[in-house]
C-alpha cells in the first residue's frame, strides 16, 4: 500500500494516524531520556542500563528525578505529548493497540512522519542532545502539517497554509480552522513544544 497526495482525504484515518504518530513521538522521547540519563547523570550504571528496551525503565517518573536540564526538558515534552494523545483517544474513541496493528493506519502514519534517530545508544551525550533538538523541531513541524491537512481536508497542503510556518510562531495558526477542536488541541501542543524547544536551545548554548 502506497500513500499519495492524490489520495481521497479520510478524516478518521488521519486522526488515527496522528494518534500513532504521537505514540511514536513519546516512545522516541523515552529513548532520549534513557540514553541521556545513562550517558551522564547515572553513567556508573551505563553497563547495566545500555538498552532502552531490553533493560527498560517502566515508570516515567524515574526521569523526573534526574538532575539534568536536557533530560528534564525531554521529560516535560514527553508528558505533554502523552497528554495530547490521551485527549485524542478520549475524543475519538481510538484503540491504541488496534491502531498500532493496522497496516492501513501504520502506512498512513508514514505520510508526515518526522525525523527519527534510530541508533541513539552509540551517540555521545553532546551529539545525542543535538539530535534531540533536531527531533523536537521535527515534531513541531509534523504536528503543524497535520493541522494544515485537517484544515484543508486534503493531503496535498496548499502553500498558503504552510508558508506561515517559516515566519514568527504567533503567525502560524492564523489561517487554520479554529472551529475544529482537534486543530485547537494541536495548536496548544505545538506552542507548548515550541516553548520547550526555545528553552532547550538556551540550555545548549551554555
Amino acid at each position: 500500500m502506497k500513500i499519495s497526495n492524490k489520495d481521497v482525504f479520510d478524516y478518521r484515518l488521519t486522526i488515527q494516524a496522528l494518534g500513532v504518530i504521537l505514540t511514536y513521538m513519546h516512545t522516541d522521547l523515552y529513548e532520549y531520556m534513557y540514553y541521556l540519563t545513562f550517558k551522564r547523570s547515572m553513567k556508573s550504571y551505563a553497563k547495566e542500563f545500555n538498552d532502552a528496551w531490553e533493560n527498560s525503565i517502566d515508570h516515567d517518573e524515574f526521569f523526573e528525578g534526574i538532575n539534568d536540564r536536557i533530560v528534564q526538558n525531554c521529560f516535560n515534552t514527553h508528558g505533554k505529548i502523552i497528554d495530547c494523545k490521551q485527549e485524542l483517544i478520549l475524543r475519538f474513541g481510538l484503540n491504541e493497540v488496534e491502531d498500532l496493528e493496522s497496516r492501513e493506519i501504520i502506512t498512513e502514519a508514514q505520510r508526515y512522519h518526522p525525523f527519527q534517530l534510530l541508533f541513539k545508544r552509540s551517540k555521545s551525550y553532546k551529539r545525542l542532545s543535538l539530535y534531540y533538538e533536531r527531533t523536537l523541531d521535527g515534531f513541531i513541524e509534523c504536528l503543524f502539517i497535520y493541522a494544515c491537512s485537517l484544515t484543508a481536508e486534503k493531503y496535498k497542503i496548499p502553500l498558503v497554509l504552510k508558508k506561515p510556518f517559516k515566519g514568527p510562531a504567533e503567525d502560524w495558526f492564523k489561517l487554520l480552522n479554529h472551529d475544529d477542536p482537534t486543530i485547537e488541541l494541536l495548536q496548544s501542543l505545538i506552542m507548548d513544544l515550541h516553548q520547550e524547544l526555545s528553552t532547550l536551545r538556551v540550555i545548549l548554548k551554555k
